[in-house]
């Protein structure tokens, strides 16, 4: 009984975290949406080599940064348990801007992954270095 009480703690904690509210923007840095889609968990996990606060974003200075995110994705067409995989995407960009909206978006097909970085307005900016994919991830 103990352990169910322990698991449905844990799983409120989890989920509490991802409904918490965004800081508040700091016009002095560039901000970086990490940008879900349906079947696939795109989170935030270093920035320059730095831990981030929170999976759903980036705040940055200025300037040239190297930004790594994990994608969690289900390959489809397989029912057994290593279905899911785990890959580490790093996108190192030389020109943030302060006060500009970014956003990662990643598309994984099958083993095929790819993500980019994009402008406020859209405009596609820089492709990922190639993708890690792997149970260490």
């Amino acid at each position: 009984m103990l352990w169910k009480v322990s698991i449905s703690s844990a799983l409120l904690i989890t989920c509490s975290a991802c409904a918490a509210p965004l800081p508040e923007y700091d016009s002095s840095m560039a901000w970086i949406d990490v940008q879900s889609q349906a079947g696939h968990q795109l989170s935030a996990q270093r920035a320059d080599g730095a831990k981030v606060n929170d999976a759903r974003y980036f705040q940055v200075s200025p300037g040239e940064h190297q930004l790594q995110m994990r994608l969690t994705y289900d390959r489809g067409g397989d029912t057994t348990d290593d279905s899911q995989r785990r890959c580490r995407v790093n996108i190192a960009y030389p020109d943030f801007q302060a006060g500009q909206r970014y956003s990662i978006r990643a598309l994984a097909k099958g083993w095929t992954v790819r993500a980019w970085l994009y402008s406020s307005d859209g405009q596609r900016l820089i492709e990922s270095k190639p993708v890690r994919c792997g149970s260490q991830y």
